[in-house]
């Protein structure tokens, strides 16, 4: 019997990449550093949030909101071909939703925080309700919770409509259940 004679497997380069670019950083100036960096945040959002995250960018209130809207629309997305199976969610958008509510409400921006979490709660019950297993449910809880707790401490007739208003948005008729009936029968 002949034995038949493998190929040795290409030897791949042990050159680390890094070094090279390394190297190559450090022969630019400061303003060719930022110019780079910005022109690469600008192709990608990953790294323009990555960014915004460990320079601690203070966003001003509309640009917020727009974040958080969009973080909503990451979040809540799927594949409508995908109805009643556990499909791909964007856990970390979910993280930027409520750390978004969070901030709004913080700073004093209630009721833009309400809005967005009406938006959250109308997509997000329609995600759960066309998943699997709604995984997802508690997140959603979680993302709401600081404005639930800001409505209530505000209080007033506003409170109970909002809370209505969530209810109404609710899908499911699970999200927050608890906490929605308990205010609306506060105010």
């Amino acid at each position: 019997m002949v034995k038949k004679r493998m190929k040795e497997p290409r030897k791949l380069a042990k050159t680390d990449r890094f070094p090279l670019i390394e190297r190559a950083l450090r022969k630019q100036t400061r303003a060719q550093l930022i110019e780079m960096i910005l022109m690469i945040a600008r192709d990608h959002a990953v790294v323009a949030r990555e960014l915004e995250c460990r320079l601690e960018v203070e966003k001003p209130v509309d640009l917020l909101v727009a974040d958080v809207s969009f973080s909503i629309d990451r979040a809540t997305d799927f594949d409508e071909r995908m109805l009643n199976h556990n499909f791909d969610v964007d856990w970390e958008a979910y993280t930027e939703v409520q750390k978004g509510l969070s901030q709004l409400v913080d700073g004093g921006h209630l009721e833009a925080a309400k809005s967005l979490a009406i938006k959250l709660m109308k997509d997000g019950s329609y995600q759960v309700e066309c998943s699997d297993e709604g995984l997802m449910t508690d997140d959603i809880s979680a993302c709401l919770q600081p404005v639930i707790d800001a409505v209530k401490a505000a209080g007033g007739d506003d409170a109970a409509k909002w809370a209505f208003e969530m209810q109404i948005a609710d899908r499911v008729g699970f999200i927050c259940d608890k906490e929605l009936a308990e205010l609306r029968n506060e105010s």
